[in-house]
């Protein structure tokens, strides 16, 4: 079975930002930075790679206030950022 991992689509390849809607931008402020700011373009990460970054980043930043146990705050904002186009899923190359 294959895993599925995750990538940050926010930039094109010359790097600038891609174009995305006021509500994407507002929720990536709010919410979905602890998600977005751990991944990159160019690797994928699985659920469990990105909830551990996560945590990490969040334990740097202790004025967010977000619980650190919450599993289901980050994969909420992971599907948040998945519905929004600046996260992407791609297959695990090796399973």
């Amino acid at each position: 079975m294959e895993k599925i991992r995750f990538i940050r689509t926010t930039h094109q390849v010359d790097g600038r930002f891609h174009p995305f809607s006021t509500e994407a931008y507002q929720f990536w402020h709010e919410y979905g930075w602890v998600v977005g700011e751990v991944l990159r373009h160019e690797i994928g990460m699985s659920f469990s790679e990105i909830l551990q970054a996560s945590i990490e980043l969040i334990a740097e930043h202790p004025e967010s206030e977000l619980n650190l146990k919450d599993e289901s705050y980050f994969a909420w904002c992971l599907v948040r950022l998945l519905e929004f186009g600046m996260v992407a899923t791609i297959e695990d190359e090796n399973p």
